[in-house]
């Protein structure tokens, strides 16, 4: 073998310099990121026996996380997000938080209205949140307008019976001795 390869004695550096002092590697086998290694060496040894340093991890919350998390509590999820899109719409909860924001900065209206202002305000852009007061569509047809519709471009259904194979062959073979 060509050296040790339990990670648990010494460091991937220190192996492949006894690699390349013993000869089992030459010079110009030698890893690229050798001679980095070696002009910048780490602070601390990457060794696995090595304690990790005790740092407190930092909660990272911002403001909206909270209109955000307020929204999706009393209005649920509204749709997806094309994210192959090259210029995406915003969500309608981004179009919540921009207006929640806008009516906060106002000042005019209490803390405890804002989240209901804000959904009216999107309502007067057409976006219902609250999906019973959104209007009825009017572009669709009524549904007996739909049935003549769709029973005067069909024929009639046709009542089909055991289907067989040789029938089906048979129908095809009449087809092409008529084209001959």
């Amino acid at each position: 073998m060509a050296g040790n390869r339990l990670e648990k004695i010494g460091t991937i550096y220190t192996r492949a310099t006894g690699l390349l002092k013993s000869g089992a590697m030459k010079p110009q086998d030698k890893p690229l990121w050798y001679d980095v290694y070696e002009a910048f060496p780490p602070k601390h040894e990457p060794r696995f026996d090595r304690q990790p340093p005790e740092t407190k991890i930092r909660q990272i919350f911002y403001p909206e996380d909270v209109i955000r998390a307020n929204f999706y509590k009393k209005y649920g999820s509204y749709g997806t997000a094309q994210l192959l899109d090259s210029n995406p719409r915003p969500t309608v909860c981004q179009l919540f938080v921009k207006e929640y924001e806008r009516l906060q900065a106002d000042g005019s209206i209490p803390q405890d209205q804002i989240m209901q202002e804000s959904a009216l305000a999107l309502e007067a852009r057409g976006i219902y949140l609250d999906r019973s007061r959104a209007p009825l569509k009017t572009d669709t047809p009524p549904p007996e307008e739909v049935e003549e519709q769709v029973s005067s471009a069909d024929t009639p259904p046709q009542k089909m019976g055991k289907l067989r194979l040789v029938e089906i062959f048979k129908e095809s073979q009449e087809g092409k001795e008529e084209f001959k």
